[in-house]
Formats: structure tokens, sequence, C-alpha cells
């Protein structure tokens, strides 16, 4: 979880790192160097390594399977999941998408129209690439990460009548359980997507 949480977190500094890279504020832009790239990796690679220790601390493997130590801690680690894994990542890749797709426009609406046609059709084919991209990420970050953190709280909220479930009611929710939990994160590991490099001048 530790490290599927920092590659979550490494493509939404990519999403920020591509509206920087599109504005027209010089401030702004300087953010999308190398040196700031490996410098934000860096202090997520800290900050990802800190954050999760409650999970070493509240978890137990006695019976060959995590669990949450006290039963109250699994109500807060699925709370937890929704908001650091469902809300707060999905959120802030919505909002520099939208941002990057508007300073997108910006600069396509300050490029000359006249003599030009060549270069303004592959600014426009290079923005549309750049949208496709973003909207990608977007779309498999939804498929493939939300449910885990909904199936989690799920767990959680009907713990209390797991007795009075049926086989076949505790044979499909583990089987979702199997295809949210760890089939979905590693193919959202695996399907990042990665492009050209865009400058914009």
């Amino acid at each position: 979880m530790h490290l599927h949480l920092l590659i979550i977190f490494i493509v939404v500094a990519g999403c920020i790192d591509r509206w920087a890279l599109c504005s027209n504020n010089p401030s702004i832009k300087a953010f999308s160097r190398p040196h700031n790239a490996i410098r934000v990796i860096l202090i997520l690679l800290v900050v990802w390594t800190i954050i999760p220790i409650h999970l070493a601390i509240f978890f137990n493997n006695s019976t060959g399977r995590c669990i949450a130590m006290p039963e109250s801690y699994a109500f807060f680690y699925a709370i937890y999941s929704l908001i650091v894994i469902g809300i707060l990542p999905l959120v802030l890749m919505i909002v520099f998408s939208l941002l990057a797709w508007h300073n997108l426009r910006m600069i396509r609406s300050r490029v000359a129209p006249t003599g030009q046609a060549v270069g303004n059709l592959n600014i426009q084919k290079r923005d549309r690439d750049l949208m496709k991209m973003l909207s990608g990420e977007v779309f498999v970050y939804c498929v493939t990460t939300i449910p885990y953190p909904i199936n989690l709280i799920y767990s959680v909220s009907t713990s209390s009548i797991a007795a009075y479930k049926s086989p076949t009611r505790l044979a499909i929710e583990s089987l979702v359980g199997y295809i949210v939990s760890p089939l979905l994160n590693f193919m959202y590991c695996c399907a990042q997507f990665y492009g050209k490099k865009y400058i914009f001048l």
C-alpha cells in the first residue's frame, strides 16, 4: 500500500508539473524544472514513509491475514483510505488537469493565425495529445483505484452482521475484495501514461 500511495502522488505531482509547464507565469513555470521534480520526488518518498507508520502499529498479521487491531481502527482506516486514495488524488488530478487545459487554450488563443498554419496544427495536435493523456490518467485512476476504498468502507460497515451473511454473499464479497484490492491496484501502477516532452513557448 505504501508503494501504491507513493505512485499515486507522484502521478498527482506529474499533473501539477504539466499545469506549471503550461503556465504563462514565469514563477509558476519554474516549478516544472528537472531539479524541482527531483526535489518533489524525494519529499514524497519521505512523506509517504512517515504517514503510513500507523499501519505497522495497528495492523496484526498473526492469523495470516492483515486485520486492523483494535476494531475501531478499521473504521478510521476505511475513512483514511477513502480520503487519501479516493478523494484527494482524484480531486487534485481533475483540478490541475482542468487548469492545464485552460492554460493550453490561453496559449492557443495567442498564436498568430497568419503564415503559421503548419505550426498551429502541430500545437493543436500536441494540445489534444496532452489532454487525452491527462483525461486517460484520471479515467484509469477512477476505474482501478476508487473501488478499493469503497469496498473497504462496505466491509467495515457490514462487519457487525458478518455472522448473518450467507455463504454465497461471503463468496461474492471475497471475490470482489480480491479484484479491487491487489489486482486493480497493480493494474493502476502498471498502466501509467507516458508521452513526449511538451515544451510551450
